[in-house]
């Protein structure tokens, strides 16, 4: 090893030794510390708090903005459901309501209180099926399961 790459590791341990006696140091030895310095312990302590408030704020807004443009890209994504027969699909969610025939009484019903479905709720049902019918049509055996 040259000796300058071994000033350079000594160096670095150095600051290792540095930080972990400062991170292991107790709140009263720093503080100690820091009067035998002539410093305010209290006002370095609002000064930290600050800091990390603003480090806080500063690594949010990366993360806010990343999170505003997987939305954004979300829902300027199409549906992956295959458009095909809405009309089969409505007939098919009819069959599903309360009071048809096939055992189905009350199906989409509890958080409407006995009242009809809106027509969006009907809309995203029928999406729901087509979607449904996608993937079955993906994998034939998960509609067996």
């Amino acid at each position: 090893m040259t000796n300058k790459r071994k000033s350079i590791d000594e160096l670095r341990d150095l600051g290792d030794a540095l930080d972990e006696s400062i991170l292991g140091a107790s709140d009263a030895e720093v503080s100690e510390e820091l009067a035998s310095l002539g410093v305010d312990p209290g006002k370095v302590a609002g000064e930290m708090d600050a800091i990390a408030e603003e480090a806080k704020r500063l690594a949010g807004k990366p993360r806010l903005a990343r999170a505003k443009d997987a939305v954004s890209a979300f829902r300027s994504k199409p549906p992956n459901a295959i458009p095909g027969d809405r009309t089969g699909l409505r007939s098919r969610l009819q069959t599903m309501r309360p009071g048809r025939s096939g055992g189905n009484d009350g199906l989409m019903m509890a958080a409407r209180k006995g009242k009809g479905i809106s027509a969006s709720d009907e809309e995203g049902a029928v999406d729901d099926l087509a979607q449904l019918e996608a993937l079955e049509s993906e994998d034939p055996e998960a509609s067996r399961e």
